[in-house]
């Protein structure tokens, strides 16, 4: 039983015949015009041996992509192992990097990652976005719009949503589901914008700039909605604690600020850095165990204008004083101090569990700092050829990543 038409099962014949008569086949090709009515019709030549050739080259990449498909099966059982593994223990950045993502021609300022997908943004002073995903190695597309260099990028908490920053005094919005279609772009601060960070919710974000100020701005309309004023200085960067109240803000004139978001007025000024501080960060819940212990017995007077709900009790800030600093945000105090770098601490984050912050500098470096001893346990030395300037957590996987002035990104697995 044939299931080709007439046209194909003529076609094919015409196929056949013209093989024959190629290779001289001529009482051969006499007799198969007869057998298929075709005395009148002449060969296609060289036809056969063309689709023969293909269905070759079709067979051999069927091959190789069932062997791709074997590997990333065999990625895929590794990658929920590592989850499983990440939740029984604690996993910190191992060497050598996974992948180093090399693309952007000028250093590279900040990196995000996708929270649901493989995907990894990153902007640079060349003032383009590249997207790559971290599971292959494989770079993925480049966002262009910006004029001047990029300062921030972060993804919105479900992910639907990317916001850069600019020192072309722009915000842009970009659609990851709909080809990445630049959707908005926020205009309103008067300097660079450094910093940018998202609501929970990501109905709203916030930016800050070297105007001094931090704006609130409304994702659905554009318009900012709200201003923050109190720094003197360029306000370097941002941070929001997980119930969306509280702002912390870290700025060139060496104060972390605290700021109730509700009201836009500040709560505190934490004082004690020596030059100016690149990085703050809000402390997870998890990290409460392991710093009280430190706190000194005596009782403290509380911040009294601290009047939100807040599971968050500490920040950390990393200044060019090279020191990190541990704040209680309840009494405004300095818990302790992290010291080791030998240059600029430019970025910061608690691991997940609570146990460790990790830091990069402009010593090379890569630190992992554990709370419970305030000691530093690890030390990737020379993990880039050049200043590190950004360190992000991956949220979805025991993985690690960092920017450089050298101009590449590394992916760092955590075991």
């Amino acid at each position: 039983m044939s299931f080709l038409t007439e046209r194909q099962k003529k076609n094919l014949n015409l196929a056949i015949l013209g093989y024959l008569e190629d290779n001289g086949f001529t009482e051969t090709a006499k007799h198969f015009k007869q057998d298929t009515e075709l005395e009148n019709e002449t060969g296609t030549p060289q036809i056969l041996s063309r689709k023969w050739n293909s269905v070759m080259r079709l067979q051999k990449k069927t091959l190789q992509l069932e062997k791709q498909v074997q590997k990333l099966e065999e990625d895929l059982s590794h990658t929920s192992l590592g989850k499983k593994q990440e939740t029984r223990k604690d996993a910190i950045p191992t060497q050598p990097a996974r992948y180093t993502f090399q693309g952007h021609i000028a250093p590279v300022v900040s990196i995000a990652y996708h929270p649901v997908y493989t995907l990894l943004a990153s902007v640079s002073d060349d003032a383009k976005i590249k997207i790559w995903d971290y599971e292959t190695g494989e770079y993925q597309r480049t966002l262009g719009g910006h004029t001047d260099s990029i300062q921030d990028v972060v993804f919105s908490h479900d992910g639907k949503l990317l916001a850069s920053s600019s020192a072309d005094l722009s915000i842009k919005i970009w659609d990851t589901i709909s080809g990445w279609e630049n959707t908005k772009t926020l205009i309103g601060h008067e300097h660079n914008i450094s910093g940018l960070c998202f609501m929970p919710g990501s109905s709203h974000l916030l930016s800050c700039s070297r105007d001094t100020t931090i704006k609130m701005w409304e994702i659905s309309t554009g318009y900012c909605v709200k201003t923050f004023e109190g720094h003197d200085e360029w306000v370097r960067q941002i941070d929001v604690n997980p119930e969306g109240t509280l702002l912390a803000s870290c700025s060139n004139d060496q104060n972390c600020k605290l700021w109730d978001i509700s009201s836009g007025k500040c709560t505190a000024t934490l004082r004690g850095h020596k030059n100016a501080i690149e990085c703050v960060c809000f402390a997870p819940e998890s990290v409460n165990k392991f710093i009280a212990k430190y706190e000194q017995s005596e009782k403290k007077q509380k911040n009294q204008n601290l009047q939100v709900e807040t599971t968050t009790k500490y920040v950390a800030t990393g200044s060019r004083d090279r020191m990190i600093r541990i704040w209680n945000i309840l009494t405004n105090q300095c818990v302790f101090e992290l010291k080791g770098h030998d240059n600029w601490v430019r970025s910061i984050f608690f691991h997940p569990i609570g146990k460790f912050l990790i830091s990069c500098s402009d010593d090379r470096s890569i630190k992992v700092w554990d709370l419970s001893t305030k000691r530093c346990v690890k030390t990737i030395e020379s993990a880039h050829e050049h200043f590190i300037q950004t360190i992000k957590w991956n949220p979805t996987f025991p993985q690690m990543s960092s920017g450089s002035v050298d101009g590449t990104i590394k992916v760092w697995d955590c075991k």
